[in-house]
């Protein structure tokens, strides 16, 4: 999670830095007063930095059940703990997929491998 958060401050440095900003700005109505902010970090997040994007296809029920919790639960937050942990557990399994598929080479370039031992 370390190097996903180190791309987004790399690649969305503006917005990341906009929304601190507007948090430290507004500590008791962040939530609220941020969410232009929010949405532009959010949204350039998941453009530039590809494990957020693939997290968030794959984990989208997820996603959603945690966010519709805290929602209808705002004053008790941790009602939510067991759709936080199911959140967690999917983005880590699919955050693991993700670095395998990276890590694994085109299937082009090891079909000419083969090709070319054959030869």
């Amino acid at each position: 999670m370390d190097d996903t958060l180190a791309q987004v401050a790399e690649k969305c440095a503006l917005q990341l830095e906009m929304y601190q900003k507007c948090v430290e700005n507004y500590p008791d109505t962040w939530d609220k007063s941020c969410a232009q902010q929010k949405k532009a970090l959010t949204k350039c997040s998941e453009e530039n930095v590809g494990i957020l994007k693939y997290v968030k296809q794959h984990c989208t029920p997820q996603i959603k059940m945690y966010d519709t919790c805290l929602q209808e639960n705002a004053n008790e937050p941790e009602v939510c703990i067991q759709a936080l942990k199911e959140l967690y557990f999917c983005t880590e399994v699919t955050a693991m997929n993700y670095r395998q598929s990276q890590q694994q080479p085109p299937a082009e370039s090891a079909t000419a491998k083969a090709e070319e031992k054959k030869q």
